[in-house]
């Protein structure tokens, strides 16, 4: 990671150079061409200004005879070989020199690669050389006083114009490099700035992929853009950490279920294997194979009901239940199950009382919402001595339908009343095992009610008994005419066990 860091500083540093000097360079081109091209009209505009002022005085000589002058022009403003020095001559038809200035006395006269064939009172220019020398010039044809067409020539040499631009391309070129250097250094400065904070973030990713999950982004640039990068980053970091706290939850969860499951399965399969390897030892009587089948017939009933509920609680691990919603009166499942729970109330010498003042309509399960609220009333009979009361409540709170279920047995700790709906948890093992129970009752009954959008709380004061509240929304809408109220009894199996 980090060598890939610092490849794409490297490349970043490269591109960024690379853009500078070929915006200079273009730059530096523009600003030559330009130089060059208004070097060129000026110069062709002060020769066309000697030109003008030539062909005003050719024909002003004595007797008329065609002559030059030999001051230099106020256009140029030099003195003969300074540099920018006239050069002229004017010519007939045959080619014949008829006046040139001094400096042309001697020497090759001016030459060009090409002439054009020029009219009357017309004008060009020219390039122009006089040996090795290059000149600039322009030619125009005239006619003298007598008619006869000439032509003229003026031209001054290049060299002047050459030298400057020669000055200006060094100047251009050691300007393009100089700032070459300066786009390397500052494009390396930006890019260590910009791959600094992604040097962090690599880091703090390399320790999380070492296992470290609760490593965070630290601040790695002031820059708002950074700022959010982190804190998306963080975010992200944050619920991967939570994913894999809970996949670990999951994981010793389910390994515990397992554990204590087969622990489960294996008290009553041993209870059964026993039962029937002892009637087997030897012939018995009708009497004893019938108390043998009975004993037998127990633990199989204990199996079947352990099975139930692990089937049950698997389906809610792995999604949302299925569930036959239907308009229902919840006060009237209560009041099925407080009947089905009466004749065991009794028996224990338990009063188990029903508060439910009015119909509550609701869009449920009927059959699982029974389902929870036997377990609720096992769970409170189970542990409520004789002489106690148990009460089962329906209320309306508005907006939630409540069932509340309140014992006066012996309540929880709080120790215990955090981990009552926890699978297979009992508050005392040894003892709600012998009363039959597997402690998965109020697991079951809280997953019965997350499905249906409600909640399963507990709350228990040691000694005082323990209440549960089941909370169910009610719907916006109610239903205008029932035709039929909840079956008269929804209940298919016996009542689940009790967790404490």
């Amino acid at each position: 990671m980090k060598v890939g860091v610092r490849t794409f500083r490297s490349r970043l540093a490269s591109s960024a150079t690379l853009l500078a000097v070929t915006m200079l360079a273009a730059t530096g081109g523009a600003i030559y061409l330009g130089a060059r091209e208004a070097l060129h009209r000026n110069l062709d505009g002060a020769l066309f200004s000697i030109a003008r002022a030539e062909l005003s005085s050719a024909l002003d000589g004595h007797d008329g005879r065609v002559h030059i002058h030999e001051e230099q022009p106020a256009a140029l403003g030099l003195a003969p070989g300074s540099g920018y020095e006239k050069f002229a001559e004017i010519r007939d038809l045959s080619g014949a020199v008829l006046a040139h200035t001094e400096n042309m006395h001697t020497g090759p006269t001016l030459t060009a690669n090409h002439f054009s064939p020029l009219g009357s009172n017309r004008r060009e220019f020219v390039d122009l050389h006089r040996g090795p020398t290059r000149f600039r010039g322009i030619r125009y044809s005239f006619h003298d006083r007598r008619g006869a067409p000439l032509m003229a020539v003026v031209a001054v040499p290049t060299a002047p114009l050459e030298r400057a631009l020669a000055s200006l391309t060094l100047v251009l070129t050691v300007a393009v490099f100089f700032g070459a250097g300066m786009s390397a250094w500052a494009a390396g400065r930006l890019a260590r700035r910009l791959t600094r904070p992604l040097e962090r973030i690599a880091a703090t990713a390399r320790e999380v992929g070492a296992g470290r999950l609760s490593e965070r982004v630290p601040e790695v640039s002031p820059d708002q853009e950074f700022r959010e990068v982190s804190d998306v980053l963080n975010s992200m970091l944050e619920r991967l950490e939570g994913a894999f706290r809970r996949q670990e939850q999951l994981i010793e969860s389910q390994r515990r279920f397992v554990a204590d499951a087969s622990h489960e399965l294996r008290s009553p399969l041993s209870n059964l294997r026993g039962t029937v390897e002892v009637a087997l030892r030897r012939p018995r009587s009708a009497e004893d194979y019938r108390e043998t089948l009975e004993a037998s017939r127990t633990e199989i009933e204990r199996l079947c009901r352990l099975v139930n509920d692990l089937l049950t609680l698997s389906r809610s691990d792995a999604g949302p239940m299925q569930l036959a919603r239907e308009w229902c009166n919840l006060a009237e499942i209560a009041e099925q199950a407080g009947r089905f729970h009466a004749l065991r109330a009794s028996e224990s010498g338990v009063r188990l009382e029903q508060v439910a003042p009015q119909p509550i309509w609701v869009q449920v399960d009927a059959a699982r919402i029974r389902q929870l609220l036997d377990n609720l009333l096992d769970n409170a009979l189970r542990h409520s001595p004789p002489n106690t009361t148990v009460t089962l409540m329906v209320a309306d709170t508005g907006d939630h339908a409540e069932v509340t279920v309140a014992d006066q047995g012996p309540g929880l700790s709080p120790e215990h009343l955090g981990r009552v709906f926890d699978r297979f948890y009992r508050v005392d093992a040894a003892r709600a095992r012998d009363a039959g129970g597997l402690g998965l009752g109020l697991a079951i009954s809280r997953a019965l009610a997350e499905s249906h959008g409600g909640t399963l709380t507990a709350s228990a004061t040691p000694g005082a008994g323990a209440v549960f509240t089941l909370s169910l929304p009610l719907p916006p809408e109610k239903p205008g005419d029932p035709t039929r109220l909840v079956p008269p009894d929804t209940h298919t199996e016996l009542p689940l066990e009790a967790v404490r």
